[in-house]
Formats: structure tokens, C-alpha cells, sequence
């Protein structure tokens, strides 16, 4: 392996923070992640209020991260949402948001 494909190889970003990108790149997502990072576990009724935002879009974004950024755990009647993706808060962070 030449030095060229070498460096290539080791500037290659990984195909799972690519797509932890592209679902992150929208300002209510991030604004989702930013209030769970701070309150830990947030049902949806707690975010639509905390994010102003009607409750059918809350739950759309929602189930857009679910999986690959957030996890969610039913009690009761309710689901509550919880960051199980650290690179998740790190971009945040990094966006001083």
C-alpha cells in the first residue's frame, strides 16, 4: 500500500457518522438532543412543551432518530426518550447549541 492510499484510508469517515449526520442535520433534531442531553429522559409531551413545536412533529423527529441516535422505554402509557448515541452529544457540543 502506497503512502497516497494509506492517508486515503485513514481520512475515510465511517459510513455510521455519515449517517448519524445526515439524521442530525435538521435544527429540531438537534434541539431534541440538546434538551435530552440536559434533562436524561424526556417523554414527547415534555418535549413539545419544551420546544414549542405541535406534538406530531415532535414525534416525527423522533421516530427519525430512533435507533440510530435515541432509544425509548414505555412507562405506562407514555414513551420516554433517552440519547444511546454519545457522537449524538458531541455534535451538539461541538455547535455550542
Amino acid at each position: 500500500m502506497t503512502t497516497m492510499q494509506l492517508n486515503k484510508e485513514m481520512n475515510r469517515i465511517p459510513e455510521a457518522d455519515v449517517e448519524l449526520l445526515k439524521i442530525m442535520a435538521h435544527p429540531v433534531r438537534l434541539q431534541i438532543v440538546k434538551e435530552l442531553e440536559r434533562r436524561k429522559v424526556c417523554n414527547v409531551t415534555q418535549l413539545t412543551e419544551l420546544l414549542n413545536i405541535p406534538q406530531s412533529t415532535v414525534s416525527q423527529h423522533l421516530s427519525k432518530m430512533r435507533g440510530k441516535i435515541l432509544r425509548s422505554e414505555r412507562k405506562g402509557l407514555e414513551m420516554y426518550y433517552y440519547i444511546a448515541n454519545s457522537k449524538a452529544c458531541q455534535i451538539v457540543n461541538v455547535l455550542s447549541l
